[in-house]
């Protein structure tokens, strides 16, 4: 019977071997068809994304030849030099770009200052190039070989038409793109709808080139047939892939048709070895592995044989004695780890422990020794509200119980402190008194009873919270609703005089203002508080940042005759990565409350610092905001950054403040990861410092700018000498010799020595108000002194436009903001010394004369932003909802419409749907036109939703007429300077 088991086991495992080998052998099989399955994919996803390479490289050629084709048509075709004059931009470069005036065949190019005449069959062949597309390879007028390129005609200013075209060597293209892979066994070609090869790769197919694609295949009738097939998807341009017989064997061809010209196709064409080789090997491994596993199985099938016979005749042996001690181990296993109840059996004659459950280390925390070492002295511990006696426990009877314990100790082991409940009865064995202790861990149970009531006080808690914010919030709103309702009902009593009109609406608007931010702050917070706020990040200038603050806040304090400075300490960085918006809100929070609270007369500085780096490539900028108003008790400090809480004493009653402005810029400065600290003296001032850790954006610097522009030595004259020292630190680097005065009549001096010695300064830069001589007559004394034209900037941290007339008319040739960075002395130099800089223009000229689209399903919301904007000499169309905007837009003239103000939420079609069809439209303004969204909805998450769907900026609901002029200007001033940028970087190709 043994025998047969043997015969029968041995004969499975051969079975299981066999059925393994075939396996494998069938395995092997498919994935030789798999891999060279796979292999073809992938080289037509290779042409894929070679023909995608291509097709970007036609599109964004022609998209600039466009450009160029609307500068020629803007002028004359006589205008020879113009024309000469405009290609010599593109000497250096590899391309040919050429114009040709289609009525006389005159031939302008940019690599020859000659004009050429074409005549006959070749200025026919030009005349017929209609429209714009891409040629295919010809002879070109200034080269030896094949030329590939594009063209597009159009019509010159005075009705002549002419063509504008830009070529290669053909050579070069395909040098440009490389069409080749598989270690260059594999080739790419573009080919026309004949199969005629038009582009190549550097290499040859069988060590031949040819002109035809198809001349590649070899004879027969099965190759006529694939030929033929071949060339039929071709002419119907569809992606695929074949397997043809050439002169060097099989070769695989995938193509793919180029989109942006019609009739174009490229093609892949790899040689089957190479994809072959390629499998073969992966195969190769494969089986190896294979041999390998089955090696190793063999192995341990006889080892299993061997144990399994050696174990048999033991396990049989065995089996009695297992059985019986399995049944207690069952029993302690369960207990160690499925329970927290702790058995033992105590002799107290002989005071020790006949049994212990194994659990109890791990939940008493202390060891079986420790408790069989002193039972006494175990029995007798806690330290709960019950506590064991050990003298009641010792005279004990059998029979006797004692009612369940509560008590507690801290865990040795785990230094936690545990409560349990302990069950003791006294019962006999073989005649002997016996102590059964049966402790059961309640821990769990008491913290879910503690937490419950943890839970229930802190419920209590948000109720009363709920209950004082509501307060807060409700006396907040109704003060200045308050204000709100009674001005328009003295306004329905005086409404015929004009000043009285006026007055009521002022105030009007100012509780109106501090009723929107009121809701902003507690819209704000709750999202804040909710952890749904996020950061919005971009690149950002510091320059751009103290700029918009420099604006916002000096008319706040001009308006208090407060003085405002802000220093800035030379900055290595200037353009880094980070939330603008969100840094502005905290740096005008703070600002903002420096004016409330700080006196008429009283003086506010704001200090802008680059701190030593801790991380690579982040920039710490520390802000540090600080006044001599009003300060803050010791025990404000403690809960300044609380929702709804203000410092109510006699000298802040009467400023206005939602107690939220403070929270929110805490929150906003923990969600950038910075750090916000303040000090405060009642009566005399605070400051508040803010650090934050900032990206810092890589911009290449132009080595040659302060060389082209000619400026080699320069003073600089202010009376705050940290102003200088900080210019003059941030010239270090720049090769420029800076000079430096704390005042007029030594700058004066300096240019005379200088002049005298023959080496004058290049650049002069003043500060406006200075003791003795101020900014404008020193600039008047070096004017009449010295006639030559020596740029001077005037620099100044005030409103210059009170004396702008007359700083024009002494000399000065240009005005500085102050705190100094280099980003905008560099943009300033580059106007004064020639460079073309965008026009500035006052908000209102920015709105008046343009046509605007006003888009808004509220009839009332329509009737208000048409009348501001007519007022502003706008001339406005409305939509009531986004499809009627998108019909609008789409039937709408070229340039009709300068602007579209959006709403977001609307009926039939929402501000973003309408936004995105608008820029998907075929109309030739769709991704020009200016698009600015109009929405209640003011989170950043609606700002980044507004500009992801194509709109150019965000105005928050209700809409405030100076916002609304701003944005227009900023959108238009953006919209200019991208147009420009784009026209030259077109210029440089």
């Amino acid at each position: 019977m043994k025998k047969d088991q043997k015969t029968l086991l041995m004969a499975l495992l051969a079975l299981c071997m066999g059925v393994i080998l075939a396996g494998g052998l069938h395995y092997v099989s498919t994935m030789r068809e798999d891999l060279t399955a796979q292999a073809v994919r992938n080289v037509m996803t290779v042409t894929r994304q070679q023909q995608q390479a291509l097709d970007n490289f036609i599109s964004g050629d022609r998209e600039r030849l466009h450009s160029f084709a609307d500068y020629f048509s803007k002028n004359g075709s006589e205008d020879a030099d113009m024309i000469r004059s405009q290609l010599k931009v593109f000497g250096e470069v590899d391309a040919f770009y050429t114009v040709v005036n289609l009525y006389n065949g005159r031939f302008f190019s940019n690599k020859s200052n000659q004009v050429f005449q074409l005549e006959g069959e070749e200025l026919a062949s030009y005349r017929a190039l209609m429209g714009d597309g891409v040629r295919d390879p010809f002879t070109g007028l200034n080269a030896s070989g094949a030329m590939f390129g594009y063209y597009e005609s159009f019509t010159f200013a005075n009705g002549i038409r002419g063509l504008i075209q830009k070529s290669y060597d053909r050579n070069k293209v395909s040098e440009a793109f490389s069409l080749s892979f598989y270690d260059d066994r594999g080739l790419g070609y573009v080919v026309n709808q004949k199969g005629d090869i038009l582009l190549h790769s550097n290499g040859t197919l069988d060590g031949r080139e040819y002109d035809n694609i198809l001349d590649a295949l070899s004879g027969g009738h099965d190759a006529q047939e694939e030929a033929e097939e071949f060339l039929d998807a071709l002419q119907r341009r569809e992606p695929g892939s074949a397997v043809f017989a050439g002169g060097g064997g099989s070769f695989v061809y995938t193509y793919v048709p180029v989109e942006n010209v019609p009739g174009w196709t490229l093609v892949s064409v790899v040689s089957m070895d190479a994809i072959t080789e390629e499998t073969e090997q992966i195969l190769r491994d494969s089986q190896l592995t294979f041999l390998l596993l089955m090696g190793i199985l063999a192995v341990c099938a006889i080892v299993v044989l061997l144990i399994w016979r050696t174990h048999k005749d033991i396990a049989q042996k065995d089996r009695e004695i297992r059985y019986q001690v399995e049944l207690f181990d069952i029993f302690s296993s369960y207990l160690s780890s499925n329970t927290n109840d702790v058995y033992m059996l105590i002799d107290l004659d002989r005071e020790r422990i006949e049994y212990i459950s194994p659990n109890v280390e791990r939940v008493l925390g202390i060891p079986p020794g420790e408790i069989s070492a002193d039972i006494r002295s175990f029995v007798g511990t806690g330290n709960g509200e019950e506590k064991l006696d050990a003298d009641e426990i010792y005279a004990m009877e059998p029979g006797d119980a004692i009612k369940p314990i509560t008590t507690s100790w801290t865990n040795p082991r785990t230094k936690q402190y545990q409560w349990f409940q302990v069950n003791i009865y006294c019962t006999a064995v073989q005649g002997e008194s016996r102590l059964v202790l049966y402790i059961s861990d309640r821990t769990e149970e008491r913290k879910i009873q503690d937490g419950l009531s943890e839970a229930l006080d802190l419920a209590r808690m948000a109720n009363d919270a709920k209950s004082a914010f509501l307060s807060s919030v409700s006396h907040d709103i109704r003060t200045p609703m308050n204000a709100i309702i009674g001005l328009v009902a003295l306004l329905r009593e005086e409404p015929d005089d004009p000043e009285v009109v006026l007055e009521y609406t002022q105030r009007i608007d100012a509780a109106s203002q501090h009723l929107l931010g009121l809701i902003n702050d507690v819209l704000d917070m709750n999202k804040i508080e909710s952890g749904s706020a996020s950061l919005n990040l971009s690149e950002m200038s510091m320059a751009g940042v103290v700029e918009e603050i420099n604006t916002i806040i000096r008319p706040q304090a001009k308006a208090k005759d407060q003085v405002f400075d802000i220093f800035v300490s030379s900055l290595v960085y200037e353009h880094l990565q980070g939330d603008k918006l969100r840094i502005n809100q905290i740096l005008i929070n703070l600002l903002s409350n420096a004016v409330k609270y700080t006196p008429a007369g009283g003086r506010i500085e704001m200090r802008v610092e680059e701190l030593p780096q801790v991380v690579e490539k982040y920039s710490r900028i520390r802000f540090t905001i600080s006044d001599n108003g009003l300060g803050m008790s010791p025990e404000y400090l403690k809960v300044i950054f609380d929702p709804f809480t203000r410092e109510e004493k006699k000298s802040t009653h009467g400023i206005q403040g939602t107690g939220l402005g403070m929270a929110i810029t805490k929150s906003l400065v923990d969600l950038m990861g910075g750090s916000i600290r303040v000090e405060s003296t009642p009566g005399r001032g605070s400051t508040f410092t803010v650090e934050l850790e900032l990206r810092i954006q890589e911009r290449e610097e132009d080595p040659r700018f302060w060389k082209d522009h000619k400026v080699a030595r320069m003073i600089v004259a202010d009376d705050e000498e940290e102003i200088c020292r900080n210019i003059a630190r941030a010239m270090e680097g720049t090769g420029v010799v800076t000079d430096r005065s704390t005042d007029g009549e030594t700058a004066v001096q300096m240019m005379r020595t200088a002049w005298e010695e023959g080496r004058p300064y290049d650049l002069i830069l003043l500060d406006w108000k200075m003791p003795g001589l101020d900014g404008l007559e020193t600039a008047r004394r070096i004017r009449e002194s010295y006639p030559e034209e020596i740029p001077i900037l005037l620099f100044t941290a005030y409103d210059w436009g009170e004396i702008e007339q007359e700083a024009r008319e002494i000399g000065v040739d240009h005005f500085l903001p102050k705190p100094f960075f280099m980003s905008t002395f560099k943009e300033a130099i580059r106007r004064v010394m020639g460079d073309t800089g965008k026009v500035e223009t006052s908000e209102d000229s920015a709105v008046e004369g343009r046509h605007i689209l006003v888009v808004d399903d509220i009839e009332v919301n329509r009737l208000i932003l048409v009348k501001i904007l007519r007022t502003l000499g706008a001339e406005c169309d409305t939509a009531a909802n986004g499809q009627e905007a998108l019909d609008a837009f789409e039937a709408s003239e070229p340039g009709e419409y300068d602007i579209i103000l959006m709403d977001v939420q609307m009926p039939v079609m929402d501000g973003y749907a309408a936004t995105r069809a608008i820029r998907a439209s075929r109309h030739p303004e769709a991704k020009t036109v200016p698009i600015i969204a109009m929405t209640a909805n003011a989170f950043m998450d609606d700002v980044r939703d507004a500009i992801s769907s194509g709109m150019d900026a965000h105005i928050a609901k209700p809409v405030q007429v100076d916002k609304l002029k701003s944005t227009i200007r900023q959108v238009l001033d953006s919209r200019t300077q991208q147009g420009t940028e784009d026209g030259e970087g077109s210029s440089e190709l």
